[in-house]
């Protein structure tokens, strides 16, 4: 008979259970209870887990110390191996380095090696240090202390630093600015020749134009020469680059400036001799020795010397002095350094400058000071630029004549230099000599050949007609153009506001390679400006 669910559950439960043997019933009990908890199931993995924590958190305290003390050793000691590279300071290297460590007051930490290289023109100082900063946890793990390591390399070298000294010699600057400017611009040269052997100044006076010289003039080749003055015209896209084409190295032909007096003229004396007197003009090209480019030089007498004798000159053309500044820093004026060396114009140590852009062992600067903004530029129209005009003279009676008309118009014998519409005659008497308009124009101004030859025949506007003209808008674009152009070749330019407009300083500041590097002068004290910026010339880094 098969057995019954229920009689097969009450079989089960008849059956006797295992006993523990030897365990005294109530302790058999509690192990029963314990076996059945779960309380302290993970106490013993908790209190693993918050050792790791703890020990975790005492190297980051340490580590952070550690990085802490690392970073303020290392600025220490960059501080230091800056300050012993230093040429300017006459200690040795060494001790400089030493004696900033020591004054730090760093705990724990010391120097471990020290080395200078130096030349003539060069310091190189490297240093190493370690500090010892003690556990605060760490310790717990056998760890006392951790030494944090520093490295540092300053060097300061001047294999060769060129620099343009570009000043403004407008006629604004007459009087008190140009006093201010000579002796300010003298002690900046003086500064940054002392400086190094290497360094050499190229001195660039500008107003409505910049003069070359003729040595400098003669590097070039240039359409309709001649020898009043010496200046070259450019196109808005010679703007655009710091490069120049040397006859030597091109076949670009420039056009040479006309020499005239674009600018009406001031003159307290009105007699009429003195409206063509050629020492009171302002010619577009001035032809004196001090407002010519004195390029490449380091002779402080000559460089002292043509900064004392600065005159001022015409109207403001600040875009044209950079544009020299520029080009006497850009290597394509090589060979006519070259040429200038071997004709005994420029020293022969100079020979291979410029040297080319971005060089590691060479600085090129540029200094731009103003008291003004651009303004219109003038120069003759191409039918004025040659060939034979209508005004004859005689230097026997110092008398002038005009053909109008087929007629000759001439002044009276009197003196009265203005030519009277009437009197007129069909010939000239002997010894008049038919003068060219380079001529004409060389020896008396527009407004004066107006006035005084053609004033009363009525027929042309003298002063104004034989004129183009650049304004200064399109200047100040010009401006902007080559100091974009310098500073891509990694030219650093400085830039001095004197007493200028607001239009003119926001156009120098434009241009400095910085704001940093653009100075506002409001009073006359021009030489503060030009001593901060012969301070902050000294090329010291730190490389490493």
């Amino acid at each position: 008979m098969k057995p019954t669910r229920a009689s097969s559950r009450s079989l089960r439960a008849a059956a006797p259970r295992p006993q523990a043997s030897g365990l005294p019933s109530g302790l058999r009990s509690v192990l029963r209870r314990f076996a059945r908890e779960e309380d302290g199931v993970i106490v013993a993995f908790s209190v693993y887990f918050m050792l790791i924590i703890l020990f975790v958190g005492a190297v980051g305290v340490d580590v952070m110390r550690f990085e802490t003390e690392r970073s303020r050793l290392q600025h220490v000691l960059d501080q230091a191996v800056l300050a012993a590279a230093d040429l300017d300071q006459k200690s040795p290297p060494a001790q400089v380095l030493a004696d900033y460590f020591a004054k730090s007051r760093l705990d724990n930490a010391e120097l471990l090696d020290t080395r200078v290289e130096q030349g003539p023109h060069y310091r190189v100082v490297s240093a190493t240090a370690r500090a010892s900063v003690p556990t605060q946890l760490s310790h717990l793990l056998g760890v006392n202390q951790m030494n944090a390591p520093a490295r540092a390399t300053a060097e300061e070298r001047l294999d060769s630093l060129e620099i343009s000294l570009v000043l403004d010699i407008s006629g604004s600057m007459k009087g008190n600015r140009l006093d201010s400017l000579r002796p300010a611009a003298v002690d900046f040269v003086d500064a940054v020749l002392d400086i190094s052997e290497t360094v050499s100044v190229s001195l660039v006076p500008y107003s409505n134009q910049v003069s070359l010289g003729r040595d400098l003039m003669r590097q070039f080749n240039t359409s309709d020469p001649h020898d009043y003055s010496y200046c070259l015209n450019f196109e808005e896209s010679d703007f655009n680059t710091t490069a120049m084409t040397p006859a030597s190295a091109g076949s670009r032909v420039y056009e040479q400036t006309k020499h005239f007096d674009a600018t009406p003229l001031i003159v307290e004396d009105p007699h009429p001799e003195g409206l063509r007197d050629t020492e009171g003009a302002r010619p577009s090209c001035s032809n004196r020795p001090a407002a010519q480019i004195l390029p490449v030089s380091r002779d402080r007498a000559a460089l002292f010397g043509q900064i004392n004798a600065l005159e001022r000159a015409s109207t403001t053309s600040i875009d044209m002095g950079v544009k020299w500044g520029a080009a006497l820093l850009d290597p394509s004026l090589q060979p006519a350094v070259t040429n200038l060396i071997s004709s005994n114009a420029i020293d022969p140590g100079f020979a291979g400058r410029p040297v080319a852009f971005n060089t590691n062992s060479n600085i090129k600067l540029m200094v731009v000071m103003s008291d003004g903004q651009n303004t219109t530029q003038y120069r003759l129209r191409d039918p004025f630029r040659s060939g034979q005009s209508n005004v004859f003279y005689n230097a026997t009676t110092d008398r002038y004549a005009v053909l109008h008309n087929g007629r000759y118009y001439s002044q009276s014998a009197s003196g009265d230099h203005a030519i009277p519409a009437s009197g007129s005659s069909p010939s000239l008497p002997s010894g008049f000599t038919r003068l060219s308009f380079e001529r004409l124009f060389a020896t008396a101004s527009l407004n004066w050949i107006n006035d005084y030859l053609y004033g009363n025949l009525g027929t042309y506007n003298w002063s104004a007609s034989p004129r183009s003209s650049v304004g200064g808008n399109r200047k100040d674009t010009q401006l902007h153009n080559i100091c974009t152009a310098a500073k891509n070749q990694g030219v650093i330019i400085y830039t001095i506001g004197f007493q200028a407009p607001v239009v003119g300083l926001e156009a120098l500041r434009d241009c400095a390679s910085s704001e940093s590097h653009f100075f506002d002068v409001r009073g006359l004290d021009i030489g503060a400006a030009f001593s901060a910026i012969a301070q902050s010339i000294t090329p010291l880094k730190l490389t490493q």
